[in-house]
């Protein structure tokens, strides 16, 4: 990650304080949009993080987990989180975990989820789903995400996620839950 990016991050988490992981999921949204995303859809109450249908027709359910700056920056998912995914991956949508580190070379991991191997309610470094990433999606969004955050982070620092939805709503692609 580049140090502007993770500054602004910082600087979000420092104003936003327990609204940063879902802020960071709406910047990872406009990512998508922005790599050319045919759907997203970004929830920050119930269900899925984030669905997204890929240009290539690919359907992702993510779930987006982040390790807040100066936090020891191990993630959990919750039991709803892991029920959610497989509920997915039964209906024929392709399940992820999305967990952005604190550290200033963390980048994203979008990792497939495989069922068994990850346990809710259990810390994990971002660095145990490596083995299951998936490189290419990452470089779908391994550009957008920096351009992203580096043009709204001052809009979510301010107005927290009234903002970025605002922001959101702006991209046809968008599909509002």
């Amino acid at each position: 990650m580049k140090l502007d990016v993770h500054r602004r991050l910082g600087e979000i988490a420092a104003a936003q304080d327990k609204g940063y992981g879902k802020l960071v999921q709406k910047l990872l949204a406009i990512a998508f949009l922005e790599a050319g995303a045919e759907h997203v859809t970004e929830r920050s109450v119930q269900g899925i993080d984030l669905e997204v249908t890929l240009a290539d027709g690919r359907r992702l359910a993510l779930e987006v987990k982040t390790s807040e700056p100066g936090a020891a920056g191990d993630v959990s998912f919750g039991k709803k989180d892991v029920d959610g995914l497989v509920a997915q991956a039964e209906a024929g949508i392709s399940p992820y975990f999305a967990v952005l580190g604190n550290r200033l070379l963390d980048d994203w991991i979008l990792a497939r989820y495989e069922p068994g191997e990850i346990q809710p309610n259990a810390a994990y470094s971002p660095t145990r789903l490596r083995p299951y990433r998936d490189r290419a999606l990452e470089a779908l969004v391994a550009e957008t995400f920096p351009e992203a955050v580096v043009r709204h982070a001052g809009r979510a620092a301010e107005g927290g996620q009234g903002a970025l939805d605002e922001v959101l709503r702006g991209y046809p692609a968008y599909r509002i839950p």
